[in-house]
């Protein structure tokens, strides 16, 4: 299963939570990645904190365009469940 955790405002209300959710997400043989509306110039917190349990590569801001849309059509990756705090983000630009 692919699981997208969305960063701000979801991961930075409990980073202790996720982390552990992430960890074992993974265990279980699942992939988890973290998908931002943010601009990828400013993609580095989200790296050096959700990225350190999933890899940094797994991290991606989609400089506000519609993550279900960016993540099929630039990294060809089908997202199972959506983690997030603004679901409209998932389907419609901001």
């Amino acid at each position: 299963m692919n699981i997208s955790i969305d960063y701000d405002d979801t991961y930075t209300k409990d980073p202790l939570m996720w982390n552990w959710f992430a960890q074992k997400a993974l265990e279980r043989g699942h992939k988890v990645y973290c998908v931002s509306a943010r601009g990828v110039q400013h993609m580095d917190e989200p790296k050096q904190t959700i990225g350190r349990i999933i890899g940094a590569e797994n991290c991606f801001g989609t400089n506000l365009a519609p993550k279900r849309d960016y993540m099929m059509t630039f990294r060809k990756i089908h997202i199972d469940v959506w983690i997030d705090d603004l679901p409209e983000m998932i389907v419609s630009p901001n």
